[in-house]
């Protein structure tokens, strides 16, 4: 079975190290602000005209506390990157925690050969990721968890992780965090059907259609399952008896209080509007939206053809001329999307996504992430880390993420390799075939800073043809 998109959680903890290394830069600051004065203020208040001991100690003491102060803000720096990011395929590690290890590394499933709980007192545990037989250890304080935090992590560990990794312990804290959710209060509800079973493990399982499945009267035949995840499902489908389309279904969690059901109803009616206005050739169609026995559901056009993802997978890394083609076709795609009203952020641009028609372009076949921009809604992070622009990663995405996914994109299709995630990354470091141009390209693309990307899709077209 073929996933159509991987989801991430992303865990937010509060580091011992961290909190330390900010007081050690509050206390470097407040020194530096006494002593480094002092060689020019004593001798002015002495009357000094001829060095003394002391003012040579003085600024023996002023050169150290700028070298203390560099120091502890450069601690502070790496420190205060207190996030680790999950998903299907393995977890990614911050630059560096002195609480759970130093180095920034993806590690997969496969590596980690344990997960279990061990116990620092009667009301304090940590969640231990062993690597390997007697292996690195890597272990985090679930006092440095909040409620929110430490049940994305769980449910992250317990969803994706191998089975037989997962220590009798560690099933002992699923059971705690499923029985405190109970009475946990639902804070957020967009993408409420796509996201939550796979966010949190709910004691209400999510049935899929059975194929043979007949709705709207007959109009719509289920032929095969695709994929399921969480409260949603996507579907190979009959349309009116011969056309082949897809079918997404998204179920609104039975859990969840009738303000957030509304108001998810609400959204997912907007988004199906929004989306079938769309008119592109090299964008799937939406054909119909609607809702039957509290499910909602939205029919879209099925392309025939292969992943980018596939393509790049059987073949390598495609030539800087195909390159140049296929990401005049994305630009064109996203710059549409970015110029509708109001302007849609589809938030999920990968290989996966994009599918080679039989004439060999791309076509943008998922609509996952696709949001109005119109701030209604709190973005939840949907998306592999590796094509996610770092704003999105707070809930805040823009039109510039999508030119990072972009960039992003274009790295994969020049060296058939991941992008490294929250990183500014250089296609030519891997591939010496890529021309200084197209490198930079990919790098304006993929600047940290949204403010420092390239401005536009249409910006983008235009660069690409100069490097025709």
């Amino acid at each position: 079975m073929t996933r159509l998109s991987a989801k991430t959680a992303v865990v937010t903890y509060k580091s011992d190290n961290a909190e330390k290394s900010r007081l050690q830069a509050v206390w470097s600051i407040a020194l530096f602000m006494v002593v480094f004065p002092l060689p020019v203020v004593y001798p002015l208040v002495m009357a000094k005209t001829v060095i003394s001991p002391v003012e040579i100690l003085f600024v023996f003491l002023s050169i150290a506390s700028a070298f203390w102060l560099f120091r502890c803000l450069s601690n502070y720096t790496k420190a205060r990157d207190s996030r680790l990011i999950f998903n299907e395929d393995g977890l990614v590690l911050p630059r560096k925690q002195g609480d759970i290890g130093d180095g920034a590394r993806g590690l997969s499933w496969g590596q980690v050969e344990r997960i279990f709980v061990e116990p620092l007192g009667k009301s304090d545990e940590k969640i231990v990721f062993r690597l390997g037989k007697g292996g690195e250890t890597i272990a985090i304080k679930t006092s440095s968890l909040g409620v929110e935090e430490l049940d994305k992590l769980i449910s992250a560990c317990d969803l994706w992780a191998e089975k037989t990794s997962r220590d009798k312990s560690f099933d002992n804290m699923v059971e705690k965090v499923v029985r405190g959710r109970v009475e946990a209060e639902q804070t957020s509800f967009t993408g409420i059907w796509m996201e939550e079973a796979e966010r949190r493990i709910s004691t209400t399982p999510f049935q899929p259609l059975e194929p043979g499945t007949r709705l709207q009267d007959g109009r719509i035949k289920i032929i095969q399952l695709l994929t399921a995840g969480g409260w949603s499902a996507i579907y190979l489908c009959e349309w009116k008896g011969k056309t082949p389309a897809i079918l997404k279904e998204a179920v609104v969690p039975p859990t969840a209080n009738e303000s957030l059901k509304e108001k998810a109803r609400e959204h997912f009616e907007r988004e199906a509007v929004l989306l079938s206005g769309l008119e592109h050739p090299r964008v799937a169609r939406v054909i119909d939206y609607f809702v039957e026995n509290s499910r909602q559901y939205m029919l879209l056009e099925r392309i025939n053809g292969s992943t980018l993802r596939n393509y790049v997978r059987d073949r390598g890394a495609v030539s800087e001329h195909q390159a140049l083609i296929w990401a005049r076709e994305i630009a064109e795609i996203v710059s549409y999307l970015h110029s509708r009203t109001p302007p849609i952020i589809h938030r999920d641009l990968t290989p996966e996504n994009l599918v080679l028609d039989m004439r060999g372009s791309l076509v943008l076949v998922d609509f996952g992430a696709a949001n109005e921009f119109v701030g209604t809604v709190t973005g939840t992070l949907v998306g592999k880390p590796s094509y996610i622009a770092p704003e999105q990663f707070s809930g805040r995405a823009c039109l510039e993420s999508d030119l990072y996914s972009l960039g992003a994109v274009l790295h994969f299709m020049l060296t058939a390799k991941e992008p490294e995630p929250l990183s500014v990354n250089s296609p030519r470091k891997i591939n010496a075939q890529v021309s200084e141009a197209f490198d930079t390209l990919v790098q304006d693309l993929m600047t940290l800073a949204p403010s420092g990307r390239i401005a536009s899709a249409e910006e983008v077209g235009k660069r690409l043809s100069n490097l025709s």
